[in-house]
């Protein structure tokens, strides 16, 4: 497997239900309720989201520049 379809994996992996909530997400959350419940939902997924075009963006950078290097070859 080469590197660009490790990337590509990768990318398809992280973006893979994003905005879903883990298990352990949930035990997090099960003191609140209402109001608190949903804004603290939000911030998770937000994060999670954050995360995953954070991911992205390294993916891309650094097969940007294995691409530069195989061209100095």
């Amino acid at each position: 497997m080469n590197v660009s379809q490790a990337a590509d994996l990768a990318v398809k992996a992280a973006l893979k239900d994003p905005r879903g909530l883990t298990e352990s997400d949930m035990q997090l959350l099960a003191g609140l309720s209402g109001d608190d419940l949903l804004r603290a939902k939000a911030q998770l997924m937000l994060h999670k989201q954050q995360e995953t075009v954070a991911f992205i963006t390294k993916l891309i950078k650094s097969d940007s520049t294995i691409q530069v290097l195989n061209n100095l070859r």
